[in-house]
């Protein structure tokens, strides 16, 4: 039973998170969050993964089965995909919600990286989690609100 889970935890996410995105995200904004979700989200990881996992070897994959490829859980980048969309749909307009926001999806961030790991499909440095991670999650965020608030018409139409 363990490894199936292990097995479907990243496709049932994925299917789960897309159809909240096809749920809440109406269809004619739905094209610019997905281009948000790819560059911040998607690029993000694989950018992320490349520097944490790869260079630094500060946290890594395993079990990773049909899923592995260039060292990376395949699946990662497109999870990563749909949950920025998300966040950035929910963003708030106000800056006074949009700080607690940012810090609550930080810990679900952190928290999810600990169910990845006792699921088996991540580890990491005993250090790194749960303050540094903490910390990298709300960069992340951070600088996802920012940008989508600086750049994308979405933002203004607030």
């Amino acid at each position: 039973m363990d490894e199936v889970i292990t097995l479907l935890f990243y496709p049932i996410f994925l299917v789960m998170t897309y159809f909240l995105t096809l749920i809440f995200i109406p269809k004619n904004k739905y094209k610019e969050y997905f281009i948000y979700g790819i560059l911040i989200g998607g690029l993000g990881d694989i950018i992320a993964v490349g520097l944490l996992q790869n260079i630094l070897g500060i946290m890594w994959f395993k079990n990773l089965s049909i899923f592995y490829v260039l060292k990376m859980m395949a699946l990662s980048p497109l999870c990563w995909t749909v949950t920025v969309m998300i966040f950035l749909y929910f963003l708030p307009a106000k800056k006074s919600f949009r700080y607690p926001y940012i810090l609550t999806w930080a810990s679900i961030s952190l928290g999810f990286g600990y169910i990845v790991h006792n699921v088996g499909l991540f580890d990491f440095v005993n250090w790194f989690y749960p303050l540094p991670g903490y910390f990298l999650f709300l960069c992340w965020w951070g600088f996802a609100s920012w940008l989508f608030r600086n750049t994308s018409p979405l933002a203004k139409e607030e």
